[in-house]
């Protein structure tokens, strides 16, 4: 558990460092995308909100290979929305994370469920 907080703290701080050179949100817009790079590498598992704190027996009924796979473009397609905040305005932005959370839960709790 305390590896993981150290990891999260780094990440924070890297994050926010990134955003002052870099300017605007392109911090977070990076971060989402190394978030999604390690789903996709099958690590972050207890990244995953819920799944963290599961039981074994709750753990089970999901395919985490596909949970991965939902969540790793889930954080690409944040990336690239965070990444583009300034021209599309935070009104849009808000809409389009509200269009997306949707199917997120809609397939995180159908096709990554075991059957």
């Amino acid at each position: 558990m305390t590896k993981i907080f150290i990891y999260v703290l780094l990440g924070i701080v890297a994050t926010s460092l990134l955003n002052v050179f870099l300017g605007g949100m392109m911090g977070y817009a990076i971060g989402s995308f190394i978030l999604a790079i390690l789903f996709f590498i099958g690590k972050g598992d207890n990244l995953i909100s819920g799944y963290n704190t599961a039981s074994e027996e709750e753990k089970e009924l999901y395919n985490i290979k596909r949970l991965r796979l939902v969540m790793g473009v889930f954080c690409l397609l944040m990336a690239g929305l965070i990444a583009f905040i300034d021209a599309i305005g935070v009104g849009i932005f808000v809409i389009i994370m509200t269009l997306m959370v949707v199917p997120l839960l809609v397939l995180c709790n159908t096709w990554a469920m075991k059957k």
